[in-house]
């Protein structure tokens, strides 16, 4: 659990050590010796605040954002704009940054792409970032990659939360390796359990979520979550995708079984 500035008056002498320990500071045997209990607290929070940078001019997939990135224990920091953004980059210690390409632009509304120049700002400032987009033209998505060091790109219409505070993990575990270093990680089907390998395999076949549990004699609901769980191991945007990726690679045989 995150722990904000409110709730250190409560943190007994002993939980304050162990977090001065933790964060590798040696002390002496009584819990403040030789330091005081302000400075624990300030150490206590530079250690639970995890900084993450919301860039998007769009008020609801802000909040989408924020609320995946909380759960992962991320405060979120939120700009709208290039200025906004940029302010933030330069006053806080950032440990992602998740960007929208398509800023309104007072300059060039047209033209409408500040997200580029704040990956520029990102990238010599070694904060990993994370593009998302409505518009996901080939283009844009090479000039992410290739001119601005984009850890991912991810199209707002394909969005799926799973993958999302996958890749945010991912970009921060990364963050401060050589370029060209970073490897992504390979779809997980060797993890797939049993019953997930016999829902994929339903899934190929064009059978919906209740079909599915008639033919496995469990709930919609319980097929509902061995779908999410695919989804999240083959690195899925959604259905269609798990079934291209099965398809490729010859996982519907694990499941011929079934039918």
């Amino acid at each position: 659990c995150r722990m904000g500035t409110d709730d250190l008056s409560v943190v007994d002498p002993l939980t304050m050590k162990a977090a001065y320990v933790e964060a590798g500071v040696m002390v002496n045997s009584g819990p403040f010796d030789g330091i005081s209990s302000e400075k624990m607290r300030m150490e206590i929070v530079k250690q639970q605040h995890l900084y993450a940078l919301v860039v998007e001019d769009d008020a609801r997939w802000r909040v989408i954002y924020e609320g995946i990135l909380a759960e992962a224990g991320y405060e979120c920091r939120l700009a709208e704009s290039y200025g906004e953004a940029r302010g933030w980059l330069q006053r806080a210690v950032l440990k992602l940054a998740i960007v929208d390409l398509h800023l309104a632009s007072s300059a060039e509304r047209q033209e409408n792409k500040d997200g580029f120049s704040f990956l520029r700002a990102a990238r010599q400032r070694g904060v990993p970032a994370i593009v998302v987009s409505a518009l996901g033209a080939p283009e844009d998505i090479d000039r992410a990659y290739e001119e601005f060091g984009a850890f991912a790109f991810v199209e707002k219409e394909l969005f799926n939360r799973h993958t999302f505070a996958r890749l945010a993990a991912e970009a921060v575990a990364t963050a401060g390796r050589p370029e060209g270093e970073v490897k992504s990680t390979p779809p997980l089907a060797d993890e797939l359990t049993g019953r997930e390998r016999e829902v994929l395999a339903l899934l190929t076949q064009g059978c919906t979520n209740r079909q599915i549990a008639e033919v496995l004699l469990i709930t919609p609901n319980t097929v509902k979550k061995h779908v999410d769980h695919i989804l999240q191991k083959l690195n899925a945007s959604n259905r269609a995708a798990a079934v291209a990726v099965a398809l490729r690679d010859g996982l519907t045989k694990l499941g011929e079984s079934t039918r």
